[in-house]
Parts: structure tokens; sequence; C-alpha cells
């Protein structure tokens, strides 16, 4: 599972969906407190074990570029 928080907004969360479709990785949004139409939010994704690796080093340098934190789970 992967953390998002500190979304600013819809289009920072559409990066996050870019990435995940640029490294091929199937994911699911699991939810996003306190909602999805609220920003700051915290969104929840599902991602395979196997690409934890490489989602972990994207979101880290995406963190960096758009100001939201990113933990792998």
């Amino acid at each position: 599972m992967l953390r998002v928080a500190n979304v600013q907004s819809e289009a920072a969360l559409e990066s996050v969906r870019d990435a995940f479709d640029q490294l091929g990785v199937d994911y699911e949004h699991i939810r996003s407190e306190p909602n999805e139409d609220a920003y700051l939010q915290t969104a929840y994704f599902y991602v395979p074990d196997d690409s934890a690796d490489g989602v972990d080093a994207v979101m880290q340098r995406l963190s960096e570029d758009l100001g939201f934190e990113a933990e792998v789970l």
C-alpha cells in the first residue's frame, strides 16, 4: 500500500496516477482522507508488492516536486 499525504490538488493526485501508468503498475485507489473532494488530503493506493521499490523511487521524486509525502507501507 502507498500513502500519499499533503496532496494539494487534483492535478497533484493525477501526477501520482500518471506515474503509476508510466511504470506499468496495476494500482487501485483505496480511499482519501478526509474525502476525495477535499484538499489537503491523504490518498491511499494499493500497489503490488513486487512494484514497491520502483513506486517508492518515483514517488520520492514527485514528493520533492509537488510537496507531498509518499510512503510505501
